[in-house]
């Protein structure tokens, strides 16, 4: 694209279009000497702090050194992406004799003698002369079809060379700086800046014992930091950095090279003994049985099938990785087993290499990581530029105080920028994160992994948890219950309209469950349960999709590979067999059309091996299998006996066959669709998938603790809301309804189906529920939390009905309804989306691929993988339960709680110190070097080590923690503390001069640190003050355990006690003389300091515990009452939750544009209602964005 989107300056960016469709915009820009001189001017005026805030913003960067200009002559381009990052890039142009070519929509060759290009984020952008613009350089994907792909043989030599020149190495190379550029790249850090910055103001003002110190703990925690860096790069270099050596078709031939060699539109063969992919490619020729559990966390290996190759369905089909994944090998994912014709070879053809593939994807998140879009870190930042302020306020009062007292102008310099140390701590960044290393060592214990960090703090305030169905929620085992066959039957029935009755056959369930183990061979659901799957053998043992594996033992019959080697067998005239338990039958499979989460079927092309007819057999969702069978096959109870099993929750497959009279070479070309049509109804498959004993337990400590969980399945919406009652996703006490959308009368209309399955009309009365009027319902809008009146539930094809006819409702459907059924992969991930524009903070929980995106999107995806790492999720469990959901929100709650803590605990500290400070200038004295350092390294450090290893609570409160810095509560917190300190400090500084033995001491302008009273009442009373504080804000209940679990945070606070006391109350002579002390004479007064400390500590607990605490929140939901300020969940349930009238809508809609809609996304069937009426509901079957 480019579209100007946003400026800089006076320049409009330009969009780039980058992968997912998100994009990044680009300004052009070119250096000007006479700028570069003057920036070095500057530089060296300022010491090289210029070039370092040049360094930290780019936008600084530009704006200083160059003129802004076209993109077609930018020497350095300004980059923004869409979380607001800015980068800069350098503009190549390289210019080779053979000359250069790269790929272009439709896999056009462009050829070019120059190419121009920057890189971003390991992704290459060429400039474009036709198209005047930067793109994406990506691969062998963009816009072909799949009749182009089949065409292609392979590139030439020459084309490789140039095509290679453009593409660079098929390898994901991690670049490995040296320690020196490392330390170099820290060292420049601001954090590590400011610390420099302080010790030079500390170093100047003499205190050299403790800047020092300070000295020392930086140099070691830069090393330990790049010591860190370094490990991390090379695990992730030694882990992800693998060659290989890969057959390849060039000039026509198969030759062996080296995988880095690879380019996009290359044709590979893929290994007979597998192989592990290092790159992305689509399968044009054979299948694969591939274990791609490193990849997307899917546990079970997966088969690939090769793309089509029906010519009219090939010339149409445009090639999207995402929808033909099937077909698709993905770079890092391991080839366990290939199969093909005898004479022909497993061929794949390079989609894309390098960065550009899946594997390619997951190392860029994990070296870019996305920024936590959290409130916390944004008021962090605030807070921050606030204290900032105040630091400014007391530079102005000691520049004033000082200039008043004739004071030199270095030393006022000196100690007002000694104030901007004391303010703004500089060890706050690394005191935040020990709540965050905490708790992922903890989770890592419990076998959960995160590769995110900071999600955890996002995590404390998930509110809703979307949970996948199978294989999280239940089983991923089946629990065989039995088939339901169908029969014909003579039936007497009334014969049109006459008063004529007569005897038709009707075909009809034959009612209970039956035993498969009694059925014979000829059987059609037998033949079609021992056929219809994507099971193999690998070393011997049968492996698949467990419903496969259930469903196939079940069967009885036997998986037979042919004597001619194992890696030779699909789609052969000596095919992989099925045979029956007494060798009667034997069934050769032919050919796969494999299970889709899109078309909820799978099927397969059958022929007996003593006949030459080709039998199709179908197995998948009945809602969609039905929809695909001749009229007249099925059953005339098919939906009273399907509703039967699927509301006990049962999990139904509905069988069906097709007899093909063309040979298998034909039939070989036709595209699916033609081949999964008119098939005759075969019967049910009934399986109890049952709940984990895990799901109940926990469902039930999330809605203690009022976070909402939501059912996210492609299932049966009637077998959902079973198990959604089975595990109290739905109250069980609440009515509940199918939303549905109907046509009448012109009209599309949304309307409510209660759980016995009729449809009704329902009044519009705004306080009433119950369709009688009998029962009013009320809403109850409390903390946030709104009670509801009624449960929903909702599939994934009405939901994308109600998203083109009615957008408005779907804000209200994602915040009432708890089931979301028959949801595609994109569906979920829309959902996800939708959640988080209605203000809820999102975790998801799934095991598979089918949840890659919502997991992606969600602020906290949790993967059920045996693998520690996916592309999928920050999280993932080794257990595979959802027990993980509860240890994730634990800790995120702990996390959050302990950085709330030790920032307002850091700020706090910070702030009395502060105070302390200007108290001492105004008697022109500071504190000691050896005061600063036993508050700031005996003190403070030690407290901040042992801060965040307070564990978690082990049960889930009803009330989150506050996600907020600069909320009413956490503000008027650390206003309240600052006075309470600020009034006995002042106190203690104004009641010693009453005392008979007091001396006052006499400023003098040479004078910088002397023993004074006041000054070591104010530094005795302090450094009581500092435990108080980590007392107070170090809180437990009710997401952390008591400090008196934390053992060594607990001995920290008993020591620093028992040492402020004694120097105090006795302090020995040489620790009067390091702390240059003046200890009060009279002993009773030293107990008064202790006394005064006392009263100091339980004036903060009362004041943290009952008016921060308990008032300040009651006021505050006072005077919001009513306040457009609440989530904008809390707006919508509050209007909804106790009222249907919300959903009594219609839209009057031409029936010409019923139907186009019904034919694009499914088929029509009537529906007829209680009263008589012909309704036709609109069922659509195909998917659809929200």
């Amino acid at each position: 694209m480019g579209v100007p989107l946003a400026t800089v300056g006076r320049t409009a960016g330009v969009a780039v279009e980058i992968e997912d469709r998100n994009e990044i915009l680009v300004w052009g820009y070119t250096f000007r000497r006479w700028k570069i001189a003057l920036t070095a001017i500057l530089s060296v005026f300022t010491l090289g702090l210029f070039s370092l805030v040049l360094h930290w913003k780019p936008v600084l960067f530009v704006q200083f050194l160059c003129d802004a200009c076209p993109l077609e002559s930018a020497s350095i381009v300004l980059v923004r992406d869409d979380c607001y990052r800015w980068s800069l890039r350098r503009v190549y142009e390289t210019c080779r004799g053979g000359g250069y070519l790269y790929l272009q929509n439709g896999g056009v060759l462009l050829e070019h003698y120059c190419l121009r290009y920057f890189t971003y984020r390991k992704q290459k952008f060429v400039w474009s002369t036709e198209l005047k613009r930067f793109f994406l350089l990506t691969g062998y994907d963009q816009n072909i079809t799949v009749h182009d792909m089949h065409n292609h043989d392979g590139w030439t030599s020459e084309h490789v060379d140039r095509l290679a020149a453009s593409y660079g190495p098929n390898e994901i190379n991690i670049e490995l700086k040296s320690p020196l550029q490392l330390l170099i790249s820290q060292a420049i850090n601001p954090f590590y800046m400011f610390q420099l910055f302080s010790v030079t103001i500390w170093f100047s003002d003499t205190y050299y014992y403790y800047a020092s110190i300070i000295v020392v703990l930086s140099v070691v925690s830069l090393f330990v930091d790049v010591y860190q860096i370094r490990k991390n790069q090379l695990a992730l270099h030694n882990s992800i950095h693998k060659t290989d050596f890969v057959g390849v078709i060039r000039d026509g031939i198969v030759t062996t090279v080296s995988s880095t060699q690879l380019v996009p539109g290359d044709v590979i063969v893929i290994p007979n003994v597998g192989c592990v992919m290092t790159c992305d490619a689509v399968l044009i020729a054979g299948n694969c049985m591939l274990n791609e559990s490193g990849l997307t966390g899917e546990s079970m290996p997966v088969t690939k099938t090769a793309l089509p190759v029906n010519s009219a369905y090939a010339k149409q089909m445009i090639y999207m990785e995402k929808y033909h994944a099937k077909h698709t090998l993905y770079s890092g994912t391991e080839v366990l087993q290939t199969r093909y014709y005898p004479a022909q070879l497993v061929k794949a053809i390079v989609t894309r290499t390098g960065f550009n593939t899946q594997k390619g994807q997951l190392v860029r998140s994990i070296m870019y990581p996305k920024p936590v879009d959290f409130a916390f870190t944004k008021d962090l930042l605030r807070f921050l530029f606030v204290l900032a302020l105040l630091a400014s306020v007391g530079m102005l009062y000691t520049i004033v105080l000082m200039g008043m007292r004739g004071c030199s102008i270095g030393k006022i310099l000196v100690r007002a920028l000694d104030l901007i140390t004391i303010c703004v701590p500089p060890a706050l960044p690394a005191a935040m994160t020990i709540g965050i290393i905490a708790a992922e060592s903890r989770l890592k214990k419990r076998l959960v992994y995160c590769i995110s960090p900071n999600t955890l703090n996002t995590c404390g305030g998930i509110n809703v948890v979307c949970f996948d169905k199978t294989g999280t929620l239940t089983e991923d085992g089946l629990n065989f219950l039995g088939a339901v066959s169908v029969s014909e039957r003579l039936e007497l029935k009334r014969l049109g309209w006459q008063k004529l009755y007569g005897f038709i056959f009707s075909r009809t369930f034959n009612g209970d469950l039956e035993d498969v183990d009694k059925k014979d061979a000829s059987d059609g659901i037998v033949r079609c349960m021992a056929s219809c799957h994507s099971l193999t053998r690998i070393d011997g043992k049968l492996v698949g999709d467990p419903l496969d594996l259930v469903m196939f033992k079940q069967s009885g019959w036997m998986l037979e590979e042919p004597a001619v080697n194992e890696t030779a067998q699909f789609d052969t005239l000596v095919p992989t067999l099925v045979n029956a338990p007494d060798r009667s039958c034997e069934i050769g499979i032919l050919k796969q059309f494999p299970f889709s989460s899109d078309l909820q079927r799978m099927s397969v092309l059958t022929r007996e091996l003593s006949s030459s007819n080709i039998v199709l057999y179908c197995k998948g969702a009945p809602e969609t299998v039905a929809k695909l069978c001749v009229a007249d096959s099925l059953p005339s109870d098919y939906e009273h006996t399907l509703s039967s099993f699927t509301r006990k929750g049962y999990r139904v497959l509905a069988l069906a066959t097709r007899r093909l009279e063309a040979g298998f070479i034909k039939t070989n070309q036709l595209p699916r669709e033609q081949v999964e049509c008119e098939m005759d109804f075969l019967g049910l498959l009934v399986m109890d998938n049952r709940l984990k004993p895990e799901t109940q337990p926990v469902i039930n400590a999330l809605k203690k603790a009022n976070i909402r969980s939501v059912m996210v399945t492609g299932d049966n919406i009637l077998t959902a809301v079973c198990v959604a009652r089975e595990c109290s996703i739905v109250d069980p006490s609440l009515p509940l309804y199918f939303v549905e959308c109907v046509a009448v009368d012109g009209k599309m209309e949304v309307r409510l189906c209660p759980e016995e399955g009729s449809v009704h009309r329902y009044p519009t009365n705004p306080y009433k529920l119950d369709p009688t009027g009998e029962k009013p319902m009320f809403v109850k809008l409390e903390k946030n939390y709104v009670k509801r009146t009624y449960e929903l539930a909702i599939s994934g094809t009405v939901i994308g009905t109600i998203a083109e006819y009615f957008p408005h409702l779907i804000p209200k459907l994602v915040c009432m309804c708890n089931v979301f059924a028959r949801m595609s992969p994109e569906q979920k991930t829309h959902l996800v989306n939708i959640l988080q524009e209605m203000d809820y903070t999102v975790a998801m929980c799934g095991d598979g691929a089918n949840d890659c995106g919502a997991l992606k999107a969600a602020h906290a995806g949790i993967s059920l993988s045996e693998s520690e790492a996916s592309i999928a999720s920050p999280f993932t469990s080794k257990k595979p339960n959802i027990e993980c959901v509860i240890d994730v929100i634990r800790e995120g709650r702990a996390a959050l709680t302990t950085s709330f803590g030790v920032f307002k605990y850091m700020a706090g500290y910070s702030l009395t110190q502060f105070l302390s400070v200007c108290l001492l200038y105004w008697l022109g004295t500071n504190m000691a070097d050896f005061q600063f350092l036993l508050i700031d390294a005996a003190l403070i450090t030690m407290f901040s080590l042992f801060f965040g290893r307070t564990e978690a609570s082990e049960v889930l409160a009803p009330k989150p923690p506050p996600v907020r810095i600069l909320s009413v509560s956490s503000v008027a917190s650390l206003f309240l503390q600052l006075l309470l300190m600020l009034a006995f400090q002042v106190t203690i500084f104004i009641y010693v001069t009453t005392q008979p033995w007091f001396v006052p001491h006499t400023y003098s302008l040479m004078g910088e640190v002397y023993p004074s009273y006041r000054a070591s009442c104010v530094f005795m009373i302090s450094i009581f003050q500092y435990i108080t504080l980590v007392v107070v804000y170090s809180k437990s209940h009710p997401h952390r355990k008591t400090m008196m679990h934390n053992k060594l945070f607990f001995a920290s606070i008993v020591v620093g006690t028992i040492l402020c006391v004694v120097i105090t109350v006795a302090p020995p002579d040489f620790a009067v003389e390091l702390l240059v002390l003046k200890v009060p004479v009279d002993f009773k007064f030293r107990l008064f300091i202790l006394l005064m400390a006392g009263v100091n500590f339980v004036a903060c607990i009362l004041t943290e515990n009952f008016i921060v605490d308990l008032l300040i929140p009651k006021l505050t939901r006072h005077f919001k009452c009513g306040s457009t300020a609440s989530p904008r969940y809390c707006q919508e349930l509050s209007r909804v939750a106790g009222s249907i009238a919300w959903l009594d809508v219609s839209r009057k809609v031409e029936a010409t544009d019923a139907f186009s809609l019904v034919k694009r996304q499914g088929s029509v069937s009537p529906t007829f209602a209680k009263n008589g009426e012909t309704e036709l509901l609109y069922r659509m079957e195909s998917v659809k964005k929200l």
